[in-house]
């Protein structure tokens, strides 16, 4: 039977698939086609539950969640397709350049992705939903700056930036499963992540409130840029939730798409 996986982050991500409050770690099923996972944020986390995804039969991956953005055209809620995933840290230590022998690394260390099939992005096309598919950087803590956002995408040509997708490749590769990672941007190049968010949310994304809002009195100037997030959540939402829809009624067509190695993709942009 084809059986797509599915593995997001945090709650408000899995919340697009499901009602309610999932439990970490643990497959959910939510139809005869789709199981689901909460991983919590990070590599390792990630790449727990979708091995638990695969060994609960699931016969393709897919890593869905936000994503910040390198490229400095994309958008919030625009959707990036990794046809690549770069495994940052693996690849070249902070403030150095890239050397010859660093990028040869740097390759064998890439995971191709996936393809997504054309009905879906044409779908999506029709709900005004930006497409793009590119290479997308992993990285073990958020890039929260946009100095640090142009330094990566400078050093990788990277669309956008994830903490999980190498983790959900890792056991695709471990389990011989085609796999796909599916990233709406919430945050844009230009834009920092505001510190009192970083500091008072969990693994999973949710938020200390009362921390949040003591913070703020603490530091006043940081509530644009809190609200600034709040409104690109919102128009990442919309995204979610429309792609979430198409993957619940994909399951079956995303497996056979992808059987095999047929559906391996080079990364460009739409």
């Amino acid at each position: 039977m084809n059986k797509l996986g599915i593995i997001c982050a945090l709650y408000f991500e899995a919340r697009c698939f499901k009602s309610g409050t999932l439990p970490p770690q643990q497959p959910v099923e939510l139809n005869e086609k789709t199981l689901l996972i909460l991983s919590g944020m990070g590599r390792e986390p990630a790449r727990r539950a979708a091995q638990k995804l695969a060994e609960a039969g699931a016969d393709c991956l897919a890593g869905f969640g936000t994503a910040g953005a390198l490229a400095p055209e994309l958008r919030p809620g625009d959707l990036v397709v990794a046809a690549e995933v770069l495994e940052v840290e693996r690849k070249f230590a902070v403030n150095t350049e890239l050397t010859e022998s660093v990028m040869q690394r740097l390759s064998r260390n890439n995971f191709r992705s996936a393809s997504l099939p054309a009905l879906t992005k044409e779908r999506l096309s029709e709900k005004n939903t930006t497409v793009y598919t590119g290479a997308l950087a992993c990285r073990e803590k958020p890039v929260a700056t946009p100095d640090a956002k142009l330094k990566l995408f400078e050093q990788t040509g990277a669309l956008a930036v994830d903490m999980e997708s190498a983790g959900v490749f890792d056991a695709a590769r471990l389990n011989g499963l085609p796999a796909l990672a599916l990233r709406i941007i919430i945050d844009a190049a230009h834009v920092a992540l505001p510190d009192a968010v970083l500091r008072r949310a969990d693994e999973f994304g949710k938020v200390d409130a009362g921390g949040l809002v003591l913070d703020l009195a603490r530091s006043p100037g940081q509530i644009p840029a809190v609200m600034r997030l709040a409104c690109a959540a919102r128009r990442a939402g919309r995204t979610m939730r429309q792609v979430a829809t198409l993957l619940l009624h994909s399951g079956e067509s995303l497996s056979r798409h992808n059987e095999g190695d047929a559906g391996m993709t080079e990364g460009t942009r739409e």
